[in-house]
C-alpha cells in the first residue's frame, strides 16, 4: 500500500510537470503568439521535446532521469525564447510577459542544477523545478492583466480534455470482449460518456465565452480534473484484477469522481449569467454526487453494481445540467 501510494505520488507529480510545460505554451499563443516564422520554428521544437517527455514517462525515476529532465530542460528555454523573442509586446512594459518569463527562469535553473547534481538529489531540485513552475503563477496573480486573454481561445484550448475521454476508453478495451451486450461493457461505456457529457454541456452551453479573466481558475482546474479523469480509468482497469483491495478500489473511484465534480462546479464560476449555479442547484448536484459516491463503495464487490452506480451518478448529474437548461430557456 505504500508503495502505491508513493507511486500515485510521483504520477501526479509527473501530469503536473508535464500539462505545466503545455499550459505554458497554451498561454504564449492566447496572448502573445503572432503567428510569424519563430513561433512554428519553436513549436517543432517544443513538439521534438515533448516526444521525448511522453516516451520517458516512468514510475522509475531513476532509469529516466537524465532523458526526461533534460526534454523538460529544452522545452522550459524554448518557451523562454518564445516568451522574450517570439512576442511582440516589450519586456519591460509588460507584467505579464515579465511573471511568466521569472516562473520559467526559475524552472529551467532548478532542473539544470539537479541535472549536474545527479539523481539522488537532483531529482528533488527537478522535481521543484515543475511544481514552481506550475504554483508561481499563482504567487504573482494580481500582475496579470484579463484584458490579454483571449478567453474562447483558452477554453478551445483546455477543452482538449475530451482526449483524456478518449484515452479512458482506449484503456479500457479488454472489457468489451464478447458479446455486444454485455452489460458490464454498456455500463462502463455509459458511465464514460455521461461524464463527457456533464463536461460538454457545461463548457458548449453553460460557460460565458466571451469575457474578460486571467483564466487561472480554467487553466488549473482542469489540471486537477485530467489527474481525476487518469485516476477514475486506472481504477476501472484494476476492476479486473482480483488481488487488488475492493475497499481501496471503491474509494479511489469515488474520491476522483467527486474530485473531477468539484474542479467542474469550480470552473462553473465562468457560466453565463443567467446560468450560473444557485444554492439550490449546487445542493442538489452534491447530494446526487455523495449519494453516487456511497453507493459506489457499498457496491464494492461486484463490478457491475459499481460500475452501475458510477454511471446512474453522471447520468442524473447530466439531467440535473441538462433541466437547468431547458428551465432557464422557458424563462
Amino acid at each position: 500500500m505504500v508503495a502505491c501510494r508513493q507511486e500515485y505520488i510521483e504520477f501526479i507529480i509527473v501530469v503536473i510537470f508535464v500539462f505545466q510545460i503545455w499550459l505554458y505554451q497554451t498561454v504564449y499563443i492566447n496572448r502573445f503568439g503572432t503567428s510569424r516564422a519563430v513561433d512554428t520554428v519553436d513549436l517543432l521544437i517544443s513538439m521534438f521535446a515533448a516526444i521525448y517527455l511522453a516516451n520517458n514517462i516512468n514510475t522509475e525515476w531513476r532509469l529516466t532521469f537524465h532523458a526526461f529532465n533534460l526534454s523538460a530542460a529544452l522545452t522550459t528555454i524554448n518557451l523562454i525564447f518564445q516568451y522574450l523573442f517570439g512576442s511582440s509586446t516589450h519586456f519591460k512594459r509588460d507584467h505579464d510577459l515579465q511573471g511568466f518569463i521569472i516562473a520559467l527562469d526559475l524552472e529551467f535553473i532548478l532542473l539544470v542544477t539537479g541535472l549536474i547534481i545527479g539523481y539522488q538529489y537532483g531529482v528533488y531540485l527537478c522535481v521543484a523545478g515543475g511544481l514552481i513552475g506550475f504554483l508561481m503563477p499563482l504567487v504573482m496573480y494580481r500582475i496579470f492583466r484579463p484584458e490579454q486573454v483571449n478567453f474562447p481561445h483558452l477554453v478551445e484550448r483546455l477543452s482538449l480534455i475530451i482526449i483524456t475521454f478518449g484515452e479512458t476508453l482506449v484503456n479500457i478495451t479488454h472489457y468489451f470482449k464478447g458479446a455486444i451486450y454485455s452489460p458490464l461493457a454498456i455500463v462502463i461505456f455509459l458511465g464514460v460518456a455521461a461524464l463527457f457529457g456533464v463536461y460538454t454541456l457545461l463548457v458548449e452551453r453553460f460557460l460565458n465565452h466571451h469575457q474578460h479573466t486571467r483564466g487561472f481558475i480554467a487553466m488549473y482546474t482542469h489540471v486537477v480534473m485530467i489527474i481525476s479523469l487518469l485516476s477514475i480509468t486506472a481504477g476501472i482497469i484494476y476492476m479486473a484484477d482480483e488481488e487488488v483491495s475492493r475497499l481501496f478500489l471503491s474509494c479511489f473511484v469515488a474520491s476522483n469522481l467527486i474530485v473531477f465534480y468539484l474542479c467542474l462546479w469550480l470552473y462553473s464560476f465562468y457560466n453565463r449569467r443567467h446560468l450560473r449555479f444557485n444554492g439550490r442547484d449546487l445542493r442538489a448536484m452534491a447530494i446526487v454526487l455523495l449519494l453516487g459516491s456511497l453507493g459506489i463503495i457499498l457496491c464494492r464487490e461486484n463490478n457491475l453494481s459499481l460500475m452501475s452506480a458510477f454511471a446512474l451518478t453522471n447520468v442524473v448529474e447530466f439531467g440535473l445540467l441538462e433541466w437547468k437548461l431547458q428551465r432557464k430557456k422557458a424563462l
